[in-house]
């Protein structure tokens, strides 16, 4: 099972469960729609594949040319793990 959910007074999107392939269509709807700096909170998630990192780069290249950014927090020590050995936590700003 996977959620989104964007809350705009706290310019964050919530991420729970599993971020994979069959998510993509889902995910896009909410991250498409950003258009200035963003926090997204993965706390309650438990997994991200290569599909999930994609929308977050896809957001990020969008965002940097704006000069925005997003800003990823709360992640448990795998999908942490994940953007320390792909080198991505020297991309994104990884708050917590």
């Amino acid at each position: 099972m996977f959620n989104i959910e964007f809350k705009p007074k706290a310019n964050t999107i919530y991420l729970s469960g599993k971020f994979d392939g069959s998510r993509v269509k889902v995910a896009n709807e909410t991250f498409d729609k950003i258009t200035s700096s963003v926090t997204v909170d993965m706390e309650n998630l438990d997994y991200i594949s290569s599909a999930g990192i994609g929308i977050l780069i896809q957001t990020y290249v969008r965002l940097k040319k704006s000069d925005q950014q997003i800003i990823l927090t709360n992640l448990n020590n795998h999908i942490r793990e994940v953007f320390k050995i792909s080198k991505l936590d020297t991309v994104f700003d990884i708050g917590n």
